[in-house]
């Protein structure tokens, strides 16, 4: 498929060919027990950006209220695609992971934090363009932010991979 969710054209000897660099950490983190395992609902609770709503939130939180084997699990993680930038010879594909957390402060957030950059650092992805990133890199992170008026623990990690591009067609 290439519907920009995770999966592209061009599979073959185990390879996938992802959309861009975003759809493929999306895809790789639903694919990671040791992510979905920190998560309320697993796989269901890693998104991308603008599909959180607040009534999905407050679902999580009353679902982690219920079941004490989800009280060290954050509420929601979402991937971020941050486009790409840079020149011809230079050009550098970024993402996000936001951890989202709410009533617990910064323990849950820590550890999901670091689950997503174990299973996104180091890893090569190919794209349908003709183009690969030979290594994601840890870009740094905000550390822990609190916004009072969604009552709504946070962590933003920044992610990104150099382009290498053989029939790159936006180039």
């Amino acid at each position: 498929m290439s519907n920009g969710e995770g999966e592209g054209e061009g599979e073959g000897e185990g390879l996938t060919a992802y959309n861009d660099l975003a759809s493929w950490a999306l895809a790789t983190l639903r694919d990671t027990d040791a992510v979905c395992d920190l998560v309320v609902g697993g796989d269901d609770g890693v998104i991308e950006t603008g599909q959180l709503t607040s009534q999905m939130l407050q679902a999580a939180q009353a679902t982690r209220r219920e079941d004490e084997e989800c009280a060290s699990q954050v509420l929601a993680i979402l991937v971020w695609d941050l486009g790409e930038s840079g020149d011809v010879r230079e050009r550098v594909a970024s993402f996000a992971v936001l951890v989202y957390d709410r009533g617990k402060g910064y323990a849950n957030i820590r550890g999901a934090r670091e689950a997503v950059v174990q299973a996104l650092v180091g890893q090569n992805v190919l794209l349908v363009r003709g183009a690969m990133v030979p290594s994601v890199r840890f870009d740094g992170r905000s550390g822990h932010w609190n916004v009072e008026e969604f009552d709504i623990d946070a962590e933003r990690v920044n992610f990104s991979g150099r382009l290498v591009a053989e029939l790159d067609e936006y180039m």
